[in-house]
């Protein structure tokens, strides 16, 4: 008993024991991850429809081929990159003039922010439910207030009309996502010291002067971190599409990862799934590390 009593009180105090306190946490990764992954990547490269029975055949490359055959993953590929170039470039704009608003000092600022965060902390079912019924053709208050400025959404609405759907989720997904970059924004704008804004305005620099020579350079890896977590969000997460479309009308909103979803949970080709899923895990990590080097974050050699 001693004896296992001094090993233990070695451990503790020997260098190993940072590693001790790091099992539970790998043991989770491992488990949630590792394992997951592996087991997905290897069901990339088998036949395994669960109808014809739960056999898995090894069929190499053949599910990959067939991949860049299908005319679903060309619309799918098609209608992701609409989804992230445009829902990137609207939620960072308007979280920017969002977060510049707001970054002034007047009455009942708290307040104001929380309100304008609150939709960031809408479940993303309610806030698909809701708007979807606020935008409906017939009933929905958005529409007939749309009607009221002037702008025609036309008769068949957002979700009937192939031109629009995939644009009506964008929408929603600019109302709940922007808070996202707001807060990251604002919190970088609340760190330049004061002494800069009076030093260009004495230099007579306009405020646009200030904000692209001096706010931007300032905040570009605010820029930069919350850009790159936010577009792998709405590369990888189509829970909107699916909850306000499913991919519909016919393929008009189908993205990549909702595909792979069809056809794991639908068609039950849990192989040809997994190779769409391994096929937009290496486009993540493509982009990631082209994007990376581009905005010049590398290692100094």
């Amino acid at each position: 008993m001693r004896a296992t009593v001094r090993r233990v009180g070695r451990v503790l105090e020997g260098p190993n024991f940072p590693w001790v306190l790091l099992v539970p946490s790998l043991v989770l990764v491992l488990v949630f991850i590792a394992y997951p992954l592996y087991r997905g990547i290897i069901l990339s490269f088998s036949r395994n429809r669960l109808l014809e029975g739960p056999e898995t055949t090894f069929v190499g490359l053949e599910n990959f081929r067939f991949m860049l055959q299908d005319p679903q993953v060309f619309i799918a590929t098609k209608n992701t990159l609409v989804y992230l170039i445009v829902g990137l470039i609207t939620q960072m704009t308007l979280g920017m003039a969002a977060a510049l608003l707001l970054n002034k000092p007047r009455r009942f600022i708290t307040l104001i922010r929380l309100i304008v965060i609150l939709p960031w902390f809408v479940p993303p079912v309610t806030t698909a439910y809701m708007w979807r019924f606020m935008l409906d053709a017939d009933y929905g208050i958005a529409t007939k207030l749309a009607a009221y400025v002037g702008i025609d959404i036309g008769g068949a609405g957002l979700w009937a009309d192939p031109s629009k759907t995939l644009y009506g989720v964008l929408f929603v997904e600019l109302w709940r996502s922007f808070p996202f970059f707001m807060l990251f924004f604002l919190a970088g704008l609340q760190g330049i010291p004061n002494e800069l804004r009076d030093s260009a305005a004495v230099d007579g620099a306009s405020s646009f002067q200030f904000f692209r020579h001096v706010t931007i350079p300032l905040i570009a890896p605010i820029i930069f971190i919350s850009s790159l977590l936010e577009a792998i969000k709405l590369i990888n997460s189509p829970t909107l599409v699916l909850l306000m479309t499913s991919g519909g009308p016919g393929d008009a909103s189908l993205v990549l990862p909702l595909l792979a979803f069809r056809k794991a949970f639908q068609a039950f080709d849990f192989g040809y799934a997994s190779s769409i899923s391994v096929a937009v895990l290496i486009s993540i990590a493509g982009f990631a590390i082209v994007y990376i080097r581009a905005a010049g974050y590398r290692r100094d050699d």
